[in-house]
């Protein structure tokens, strides 16, 4: 993977944990964090890391993976999962623009751990325009 895909990848990450700190703790403090115990233990999310996890069991390693990239997703969403839910509760109703944003920081989130876990596990399957094989 190209460095500065890295380096996008582990800054948006390190922002994302960062936001939902803050505002998990602002929200911790004015008595919501009850709200993200109820969002985290929706089942969910649960259902398809299983599912992600026993396809990454059963699916035959190609060549060039260390392990299968699903096992690691199935581990990335559930902890993607639970900072978004504590930082959902920084705000009893954001506005707009902060919710298309915390949706678009939280969302950006899973795709960097996507990104980062393809480049350490598979990263023959890396597209070109990430760095991958046959990248100039």
């Amino acid at each position: 993977m190209h460095p500065l895909a890295w380096l996008l990848s582990v800054i948006w990450l390190f922002a994302t944990v960062v936001v939902a700190v803050v505002r998990g703790l602002r929200g911790a403090r004015e008595g919501r964090a009850h709200l993200a115990a109820q969002r985290i233990k929706s089942p969910t999310i649960y259902l398809f890391s299983a599912y992600l996890l026993v396809a990454a069991l059963v699916t035959p390693k190609s060549p060039g993976e260390s392990t299968s990239p699903l096992l690691w997703l199935a581990f990335a969403i559930p902890l993607a999962n639970g900072l978004a839910a504590v930082s959902s509760v920084g705000q009893t109703q954001p506005k707009g623009l902060t919710r298309a944003g915390l949706a678009l920081l939280h969302g950006g989130a899973v795709l960097a751990a996507a990104a980062c876990i393809l480049a350490f596990v598979s990263p023959r399957f890396v597209p070109v325009w990430l760095g991958g094989p046959g990248a100039p």
